[in-house]
């Protein structure tokens, strides 16, 4: 019943992969909003000699149309000619290890331990500086990762509208 309960528990986690986190980071010394054009960094800026299965033409299409769409919802325009911010992206899958443990007694012994992993999906866009390629802004989401789960449309959808929501909109 407690093992079964575990996996149960386990299920809920990776049925939460809707669960995104983001972070950011960035320059303090840049104001990010007065920059008002990018470009995409050269294909050669792309990890393509990592894994096939994440660093794809299909996925490639999904995260840069989702950026686009997103960056000029929040003001910026695709200026491939005179930009003034790069934009590139990177995907780290990795796999998780999480323990459990319960405790069954008033003097907190711990009797049983459950060991469960799992997939960690961590999709990142950085902002640089269009000049010299010095990263301005960098955001990222984190989401686990079912056994089944691709980087599906929604959930690349998902995770770069999470991640542009924290840039700051580009002044008029």
């Amino acid at each position: 019943m407690k093992k079964t309960l575990g996996y149960l528990m386990l299920a809920v986690l990776v049925a939460c992969s809707d669960q995104i986190t983001v972070r950011t980071d960035y320059d303090k010394s840049v104001k990010i909003a007065a920059f008002k054009t990018f470009a995409w960094l050269d294909k050669e800026g792309i990890e393509e000699r990592n894994n096939p299965l994440y660093y794809n033409e299909l996925n490639d299409r999904r995260i840069r149309e989702a950026t686009v769409a997103q960056l000029n919802a929040r003001g910026y325009s695709l200026d491939p000619s005179a930009p003034q911010l790069k934009v590139h992206y990177h995907i780290v899958i990795e796999d998780k290890t999480q323990v459990r443990s319960d405790t069954y007694s008033p003097y907190w012994i711990k009797t049983e331990r459950d060991v469960y992993t799992y997939r960690e999906g961590t999709l990142i866009i950085d902002l640089m500086d269009a000049k010299n390629e010095m990263l301005l802004w960098r955001g990222w989401a984190i989401s686990a990762l079912s056994d089944t789960d691709q980087l599906s449309d929604e959930l690349i959808r998902d995770a770069v509208t999470k991640i542009i929501e924290k840039l700051p909109p580009a002044e008029k």
